[in-house]
């Protein structure tokens, strides 16, 4: 669901990284002004803080964040989360994704809203053109009038066009609440201390209905379907992302404010390390949760490091090195850099290494690099990215080699 957009304010940001062993640690702190609404009621300006922490393994991914507001004179904890993610590893692009997470969020002080998830997916992805998923799993609500588990099932596909990544999902949910005797519509059975209605497991009739008080209380099943889109685009130092949704289902659990939604954030990167964000829009609410739609807007400046690890989301396996320069650093060295973002990891190897692979060490949000003696000629050389197949560095000339693949031809100067 998309509750939690509300509270994600792009805003200042530190990430540390920490390299053992293919791991990764990424420490986040988000600062901002956050304007959020509900239907009827005076929107809120509060000033918002949200701390994260990651750490990624090649397999194994943990994530864990809190946001706080502050009202007024005083702080209200507004949500916070902790999940761990799975993976098998990829046969043939094909891998699976086991995810756990518990939440609260808190929007109204006295009213949270606890719960706690177990998802499994399966992800097919076709080399860096595009992929698709399916899945399903279970999420228990608490706190709220739920009387059985959510059942989640749902895929989804993405496929990149230039510099625009597209991708869309359908989710379905379906569950038992908590409801009266009024709402008749879709009221499986109904209890009393002196018996039930519709016990034999059909919906209770008018007869029934008057025949009982109306402090009986029912079940009534709940089913709708998420459909949503997503557009991630970037091109230069200007990223967007825009999200668009549309929910079908019966009236009880899709209410007119929460039919349609959408939302975008723009960054606008002025430093590798440094970016201007703003953001805005409407989600849906979640009946499952009880939690109401709401419309919210951010504005504020973003500090990063490192970007957001690639589990987070479901396309990620779309990265690529769009930039490869060389420079001479003198005494027969020269400094490589890449940009390649997204990634965890980034290796290049020629025959100025003797084919063994050498890491490059991140420099900034989306720039590797490393500092290595090669002497003048003609040299051969590949590149990849998380383990991935060796490429060719990009604009650079490439011919085949023995191993059915291609390498990049490299020609360095003497006194270059």
């Amino acid at each position: 669901m998309n509750e939690h957009k509300a509270v994600v304010l792009a805003a200042m940001a530190l990430l540390v990284p920490a390299h053992a062993s293919f791991a990764q640690l990424a420490s986040r702190l988000e600062a901002g002004a956050l304007v959020s609404s509900r239907d009827g009621l005076l929107q809120e300006n509060v000033f918002a803080v949200r701390p994260s922490v990651q750490y990624d393994l090649p397999l194994l991914a943990f994530h864990a964040s809190g946001s706080a507001w502050h009202l007024g004179n005083r702080w209200q904890l507004a949500d916070g989360s902790a999940q761990i993610d799975v993976s098998t590893p990829s046969r043939y692009g094909i891998h699976g994704e086991f995810t756990g997470s518990a939440s609260r969020i808190e929007y109204d002080p006295g009213a949270p809203s606890d719960q706690v998830d177990a998802r499994a997916e399966i992800h097919m992805a076709f080399d860096q053109r595009g992929g698709f998923w399916i899945g399903g799993g279970i999420d228990r609500p608490v706190r709220v009038s739920i009387v059985s588990a959510v059942e989640v099932t749902g895929g989804g596909a993405w496929t990149k066009i230039g510099g625009a990544t597209l991708s869309g999902s359908v989710t379905n949910f379906a569950f038992s609440k908590a409801g009266t005797m009024q709402d008749s519509a879709g009221v499986a059975s109904c209890s009393a201390a002196g018996g039930s209605v519709g016990g034999s497991g059909a919906p209770p009739t008018t007869a029934d209905v008057a025949a009982q008080p109306e402090t009986q209380e029912c079940r009534r099943q709940s089913r709708f379907s998420d459909i949503e889109g997503t557009l991630e685009w970037a091109l230069g130092p200007l990223e967007v992302t825009a999200q668009g949704g549309y929910r079908i289902g019966e009236v009880f659990d899709a209410m007119d404010d929460s039919r349609r939604w959408g939302g975008a954030t723009a960054t606008y990167w002025v430093t590798n390390q440094f970016a201007a964000v703003v953001g805005g829009g409407r989600e849906p609410g979640n009946p499952a949760r009880g939690l109401p739609s709401r419309s919210f807007a951010n504005l504020g400046l973003m500090l990063a490091y490192v970007p957001i690890p690639r589990r987070t989301i479901a396309v990620a396996s779309n990265a690529s090195v769009t930039v490869f320069q060389v420079e001479d650093v003198g005494y027969g060295n020269h400094t490589i850099t890449l940009r390649a973002g997204g990634v965890e990891r980034v290796e290049i190897m020629g025959s100025f290494t003797d084919w063994e692979p050498h890491a490059l060490t991140r420099i900034g949000r989306d720039r590797w690099e490393i500092t290595i003696p090669v002497r003048p000629g003609v040299h051969q050389v590949n590149v990849r990215l998380d383990n991935g197949k060796w490429r060719p560095p990009p604009g650079m000339p490439a011919m085949r080699d023995g191993f059915n693949g291609e390498v990049g031809i490299w020609v360095v100067e003497e006194g270059m």
